[in-house]
């Protein structure tokens, strides 16, 4: 029996499923620890290239349900060269706490010494990253190509935890592909070597972002661990939170695309494990929000095409579901300057009150319809 046969998701009718729900509560309640660091909610905001910088991370805390932030992966070889962009990366806020810093390489001295860096800029934990599967990164055998390197990946380990005080943690996959689920392995020897804790994504390398998260495989790394486990990938909604813990048996989720949609999710999944009704956000708080964000980036230090793309790629995540979101993408997209995209959002949200649907939008809407575009 394969492992994939062995955690297939099970079918609950809706009283097994309430009964299991409330089961999850139990046994979530009052968080876990990392090292010192006690994780409550049990809900991480996770690391996302070019979207959690410190003013994103300051703006999802603020909503609440918030237990851990995570930064942008620092690279270590830019960090210990001293390069002035990776030092802006793992920029923390006084009151941010507790925060992660996320480093990669391949390197253990490098990242050792990077983690060395993250101890003194005031991290609660480090991150190694042995999970993103782009091709700038892999190709440099750094991230989710680790995974194809177990010594490799235990020298870096071994390397951090004496380098620092600080506890560590990891971020992996499931492995590189189907044909090596090696993440028990490599989750066994982060934990021998002193790791904390440990975040699957329930996909391999191959698979990039395709397909669905195999939630129920990661049980199979809580079942071979002592620390704590948390579970990453298509968590989207509430519902989502609860089967990925339920399948996987982990202790906390980690949420990042979801977060992008919805800035309030963990917000949500944190009131429903305490037992509170779920905030739901009207037309107007995301307008406020989306607010914020705009400008945040518009203070920030870097140029206008830069900051440009990476609000129309936040701004694509947040309208999706919202009415005639479709359209306002499109328009989004052929906008050249950052006031101009300020202004198109704004007649958007003007369009939507103007037509009265200023309620919460839980579910996906026809986006397909041309014959109400509101621009």
């Amino acid at each position: 029996m394969t492992d994939r046969e062995r955690y297939r998701p099970i079918d609950l009718d809706e009283a097994g499923a309430a009964s299991a729900r409330e089961a999850t509560r139990r046994r979530l309640a009052g968080g876990f620890l990392v090292g010192e660091q006690r994780i409550d909610p049990p809900c991480i905001l996770a690391p996302m290239e070019g979207i959690t910088d410190r003013g994103f991370r300051n703006l999802i805390r603020s909503l609440g349900g918030c237990g851990l932030t995570v930064t942008e992966f620092v690279s270590s070889e830019a960090m210990t060269r001293n390069v002035r962009r990776a030092w802006e990366m793992a920029e923390l806020d006084p009151e941010e706490h507790p925060v992660s810093i996320q480093i990669y390489g391949r390197d253990p001295q490098r990242m050792a010494d990077a983690a060395r860096f993250c101890e003194e800029l005031g991290a609660d934990i480090v991150d190694i990253n042995l999970g993103c599967p782009s091709k700038a990164v892999t190709s440099g055998c750094s991230g989710s190509a680790l995974m194809r390197e177990p010594e490799l990946a235990s020298a870096i380990f071994d390397a951090v935890e004496a380098a620092v005080r600080l506890p560590f943690t990891v971020k992996m996959r499931m492995g590189w592909d189907h044909a090596s689920l090696n993440a028990p392995e490599i989750a066994r020897r982060a934990q021998d070597a002193g790791a904390r804790m440990v975040t699957v994504h329930g996909r391999t390398r191959m698979q990039m972002y395709k397909g669905e998260a195999d939630w129920a495989f990661i049980r199979s790394v809580v079942e071979a661990l002592e620390i704590p486990v948390v579970v990453n990938g298509d968590i989207l909604t509430v519902d989502d939170a609860y089967r990925a813990l339920e399948r996987s048996g982990a202790r906390a989720v980690m949420v990042g695309r979801g977060v992008m949609r919805n800035p309030w999710i963990l917000r949500q999944i944190a009131d429903d494990l305490g037992g509170r009704p779920q905030t739901q956000p009207t037309l107007a708080m995301r307008r406020a929000v989306l607010g914020q964000l705009f400008a945040q980036r518009s203070q920030g230090i870097e140029r206008e095409h830069v900051v440009l793309g990476r609000v129309k790629k936040v701004v694509t995540y947040f309208t999706k579901g919202l009415p005639h979101g479709a359209n306002l993408r499109r328009s989004l997209h052929r906008s050249q300057s950052l006031p101009e995209l300020f202004e198109q959002v704004g007649d958007y949200f003007e369009f939507l009150s103007a037509r009265g649907l200023e309620a919460v939008f839980d579910e996906a809407h026809d986006e397909g319809e041309s014959a109400s575009n509101w621009s």
